[in-house]
């Protein structure tokens, strides 16, 4: 399974020129204050209200600023907003403003961008699944004067200032239009360090310096974006300097590790945790007990063993480790086939003459649906796909584009998918676990539904002491565990490369360029000899 042994550089150098990362072997652009960068696959929209990937994520870290943001240490810092105020109450905010907020077209950023901005993400035609459910609840955004905005809600929540890190749209340029079809949807008007200058499609994404941008400039003159979504070629790319910086596999991280040349090695922890998702809505899935037998079949020890250098652990339910509800306690369901196979009999699925499990005319017999791109999570697929055939289940894989893929996850339109979830530092599972969030409302793709696990989230909303949150947190933990409505399956160290000549990079529980400033005050050095 490694990436190191199926390597061939020759096929690699002609496959990179055939997507513009030209020169193997070489240097091959001007560098100047230009870093180029990786995107896995194509953004499907660069609207920041309806972005949900992480490669719309990526690029619109540079281009939009949010009202706050998250600095390294997941503190909320001012953005757009020099301040977010709540009352006595909790029910009312104010937003002031910086008075030198500004668009890339010269007008200033005001108290209609945010009324616009919220009453948009709060109109159920529009499909803002990344937003939409820190703001339940939501009464109304009036405009007090054109640096300040007061929003009201009907209920207080303890997550509340959270969802204020916001993206603003601006108004004059949306209202009145097709939010999903407006033209700035691929050309965003920029509020943050960078603009765009140029989208090539299944090419390239390029940024420049955004001359109106408040506050101190980006550090490197422009970014260009190359959309890569094979690991290999990547990789090729990053050790040939035709990208300064790509994830890696675990393979490529040794190499990169022990090699100790223009590359570093970078290796950091993340909210996040991948999962399978069933589709709890289909007579295959609907059941607790078929779901966490599908999980006992699974050896997550020895995928990460194999896979990730054993520094993947098993994922015990819906919160990483570094989030402060984790319960240390929950022990993640174990792989014990014997136990699944003793399940899925229970539960009617049998095997059939051909080996198949079925329960009366219904074929245990799916398709797993996954981004296209990954070697890692390719392997996975396959290792967990021979798993399930050894104990009479049929999974097939089904590859898919970024952008389709993202938009089948968004709809619940599959019939289990493979992903990954990153979390906010201030964790509300309402948006991914509450049975109201299913699609198009939010991010419940999975459709499940419990009504404790319901009204455990509703009361976690309005409990503002930490200690008094800890229990209902580790409550809705088990439950969840217990129902496995998606197979947990790790909490991944994230690897990456980065060139040397790379200076101002610092890692977040959030990743390298999600917070602020993030990838914003990297900068370029002409040479920097290796450690």
């Amino acid at each position: 399974m490694s990436e190191r042994g199926s390597r061939r550089p020759g096929r690699l150098c002609a496959a990179l020129v055939a997507i513009g990362l030209l020169g193997c072997g070489r240097d091959s652009g001007k560098r100047g204050e230009t870093i180029f960068r990786r995107l896995e696959g194509e953004p499907k929209t660069l609207n920041a209200l309806l972005a949900t990937g992480d490669p719309d994520l990526t690029v619109l870290a540079l281009v939009s600023r949010n009202l706050l943001d998250y600095d390294a240490s997941l503190m909320l810092v001012p953005g757009l907003a020099e301040s977010v105020v709540p009352d006595a109450s909790r029910l009312k905010y104010t937003v002031t403003l910086r008075p030198d907020a500004m668009w890339e077209d010269g007008t200033k950023v005001t108290a209609d961008d945010v009324v616009f901005t919220l009453e948009t993400l709060v109109d159920p035609k529009t499909p803002a699944l990344n937003r939409r459910g820190f703001f339940e609840g939501f009464e109304k955004a009036e405009r007090l004067d054109e640096r300040t905005a007061r929003v009201s809600f009907r209920t207080a929540s303890s997550t509340r200032l959270d969802a204020f890190s916001l993206p603003l749209l601006p108004a004059a340029r949306y209202r009145g239009t097709n939010l999903g079809s407006n033209p700035l949807n691929r050309a965003p008007l920029s509020n943050g360090p960078y603009r765009l200058a140029r989208w090539v499609a299944g090419s390239s994404i390029e940024l420049e310096r955004n001359p109106r941008a408040s506050g101190s400039p980006g550090g490197a003159d422009r970014f260009l974006f190359r959309i890569v979504p094979e690991s290999a070629a990547a990789f090729e790319a990053l050790r040939t300097g035709a990208l300064d910086e790509v994830r890696l596999t675990q393979p490529q991280y040794l190499e990169i590790d022990r090699a100790k040349g223009d590359v570093r090695a970078v290796l950091w922890n993340d909210l996040s945790y991948t999962y399978i998702g069933w589709n709890n809505r289909l007579p295959l899935f609907e059941s607790p007990g078929v779901r966490r037998a599908l999980t006992q079949l699974i050896d997550r020890e020895g995928i990460s063993r194999a896979l990730y250098g054993g520094l993947a652990r098993p994922a015990n339910g819906p919160l990483p480790p570094g989030l402060w509800p984790y319960d240390v306690t929950l022990e993640p369901i174990a792989f014990d086939p014997m136990a699944a196979a003793a399940a899925l009999d229970a539960a009617g699925f049998r095997r059939g003459r051909d080996g198949v499990r079925k329960k009366g005319g219904v074929r245990f017999a799916f398709s797993l649906s996954l981004g296209a791109g990954s070697d890692v999570q390719r392997q996975i697929a396959e290792t967990i796909q021979q798993a399930f055939r050894t104990a009479g289940v049929e999974m097939t894989l089904r590859p898919m584009e970024w952008a389709a893929f993202s938009s089948a996850v968004d709809g619940g339109s599959f019939e289990a998918c493979f992903l990954a979830m990153s979390l906010d530092p201030n964790p509300d599972l309402f948006q991914s676990w509450h049975s109201s969030q299913v699609p198009p409302n939010g991010w419940n793709s999975v459709f499940y539904a419990n009504p404790r696990v319901d009204a455990l989230i509703e009361k976690l909303r309005d409990t503002f002491d930490r200690e008094k949150a800890r229990p209902l947190y580790a409550e809705i933990q088990r439950l969840i565990r217990d129902d496995e409505p998606v197979t947990f399956l790790h909490y991944v160290p994230v690897k990456w490369g980065v060139n040397r000549r790379i200076e101002g990079v610092a890692t977040s529980p959030i990743g390298l360029s999600l917070f602020w400033p993030g990838a914003a005050s990297w900068r370029t050095v002409r040479s920097k000899s290796p450690v």
